[in-house]
């Protein structure tokens, strides 16, 4: 169902995410813990295709994150504290 492959963020010199490998199958619940900084919020916006990662791939549902992020968006329900278009 979603699929991370060496994901990374880059900001300027500094990693927010870095090599990151996962996959969350049909059906399983997944939870990111972590203090302010470990990057799970850049990694939620990667996964639901309001940010494109450095590097790697992702895929939700068969839809590449990178190629049809619409299509990605129109297929992932995502509620953040703030919105994407605001969030810095």
């Amino acid at each position: 169902m979603i699929q991370l492959v060496q994901v990374g963020k880059r900001f300027g010199q500094r990693w927010a995410v870095q090599d990151l490998t996962c996959s969350v199958e049909p059906g399983e619940v997944l939870g990111f813990l972590g203090p302010n900084g470990a990057g799970k919020s850049t990694t939620m916006r990667i996964v639901t295709g309001y940010m494109p990662p450095t590097t790697g791939s992702v895929r939700v549902a068969g839809v590449d994150a990178l190629d049809d992020p619409v299509r990605l968006k129109s297929r992932v329900g995502y509620l953040p504290e703030i919105p994407p278009s605001t969030a810095r």
